[in-house]
C-alpha cells in the first residue's frame, strides 16, 4: 500500500485514505479502489504539524506485480477485516518507526476513519483520533443505505470498551448524504462512557468536499489544548 512520510520527531500524525473506488455501482465492484479524490492525501499535505504520514488503504495507488494480492474482497466486504487491520497495523508500525516516534495521531477520512478506530482499538501509543466523515458503525451505515452488509469486516462500534479513553473528534456535515451525523451519533451512543468521544458536526460540505479548513481548526484546538 503506498505511505508517505514527512518530518521525524516524537509524534507522528498519519492520515488514512477513504474507501477509494470501491463500487462502480451497488451491484458492480470496481477493479481499482484508487480514490479519484484522495481526500485524505489532500489533508496530508497541508497539514503544517512537523511530523505527518500518509497511509493509503491495501491495493490502492498499486499496478502490475504489486496487485498480485489484490481481491475484491480487500476493498468491499472485507475492507474492515482483521488481516486488513492486521496488514495495516505492521505498516503503521514502519511509518513510526522511519519517524523516530513514540506517539500517534490518526486521522482517518470516511473508511479510513474506521480504519484509525480499528487500529487504535488494538495500540497502546495513540494520543488521539480524528475522523472526517468516518464510517464508525458500518452495520448501521449499510442498514442505512439499504446496501450489503460488510460481513468479514470488524465494526469499530463493537470495539467502544477499548476506545473510551482515547480522546476522539469525529467531524460530521449536515449536507454529507454519504455519511450523515446519524452514523456518528449511533456510533457515540455505544460508549457506557462517552466524555472522551466529541463530534463536531458543520454545514455545508459533501462527503468528498473540502475539509481542509474545519480539520485544520480542530487540528489547532488539539495542539492548544495538549
Amino acid at each position: 500500500m503506498a505511505v508517505c512520510l514527512r518530518g521525524h520527531g516524537p509524534v507522528l500524525r498519519v492520515y488514512i485514505e477513504g474507501d477509494g473506488k470501491a463500487w462502480l455501482s451497488k451491484r458492480r465492484p470496481s477493479v481499482d479502489p484508487t480514490p479519484e479524490n484522495p481526500v485524505a492525501f489532500h489533508l496530508a499535505s497541508i497539514d503544517p504539524f512537523s511530523v505527518v504520514g500518509y497511509l493509503a488503504r491495501p491495493c490502492q495507488f498499486v499496478c502490475d506485480d504489486s496487485r498480485r494480492n489484490c481481491r475484491v474482497p480487500v476493498w468491499t466486504s472485507a475492507r474492515f477485516s482483521e488481516p486488513v487491520v492486521a496488514d495495516m497495523d505492521v505498516v503503521l508500525e514502519t511509518l513510526k518507526s522511519r519517524a523516530k516516534a513514540s506517539r500517534l495521531e490518526l486521522v482517518g477520512y470516511s473508511g479510513g476513519g474506521a480504519i484509525a478506530l480499528l487500529l487504535a482499538a488494538r495500540r497502546t501509543d495513540v494520543d488521539s483520533v480524528i475522523t472526517i466523515a468516518g464510517n464508525l458503525d458500518h452495520a448501521f451505515w449499510t442498514t442505512l443505505h439499504h446496501v450489503s452488509p460488510l460481513r468479514n469486516s470488524l465494526n469499530p462500534a463493537d470495539f467502544s470498551y477499548r476506545l473510551e479513553a482515547i480522546p476522539q473528534i469525529h467531524i460530521v456535515s449536515t449536507d454529507d448524504t454519504v455519511m450523515p451525523p446519524t452514523v456518528a451519533a449511533k456510533y457515540v451512543g455505544r460508549f457506557e462512557d462517552p466524555q472522551h468521544v466529541k463530534i463536531m458536526t458543520v454545514d455545508g460540505i459533501s462527503h468528498g468536499g473540502d475539509w481542509g479548513a474545519v480539520v485544520s481548526e480542530v487540528l489547532t484546538t488539539v495542539e492548544r489544548s495538549q
